[in-house]
């Protein structure tokens, strides 16, 4: 990070490990995990692709985000508060506790990228 601004080009990897197939998501860390997401939500990951790849496999949070679920619950977090939707409102929406979401918003605040996610997002 240089500038306030993520840098997408230095990937640690060569290939995308995270692909969208229809309305699933699918990634691979050590084994390959599916999702399913709802179509409006798949639409905005499309437009969002890099800024998810590069937090779920090279951001100072990618360790934790090893299981599918987190992954998920990310990128609702993320589509809630790019749409300035409530952490509870998308919580009751999709049927989660909206403390998964504080606990990853603490988790992004805590490695000092959580505003300039945000305003990547909101953004474009």
């Amino acid at each position: 990070m240089s500038g306030g601004e993520l840098m997408f080009e230095k990937r640690r990897r060569r290939k995308r490990k995270l692909v969208i197939e229809g309305n699933k998501i699918v990634f691979r860390k050590r084994l390959e995990h599916t999702f399913e997401l709802p179509p409006d939500i798949v639409e905005w990951v499309k437009k969002h692709l890099d800024v998810i790849d590069w937090l779920v496999f090279d951001s100072g949070i990618a360790s934790s985000l090893r299981h599918p679920h987190s992954v998920r619950t990310l990128i609702y977090l993320l589509y809630a508060r790019a749409n300035d939707i409530s952490i509870a409102q998308m919580a009751k929406k999709i049927d989660i506790a909206h403390e998964q979401l504080y606990r990853l918003e603490r988790l992004l605040a805590k490695a000092g990228i959580k505003d300039m996610v945000y305003a990547m997002l909101k953004k474009s």
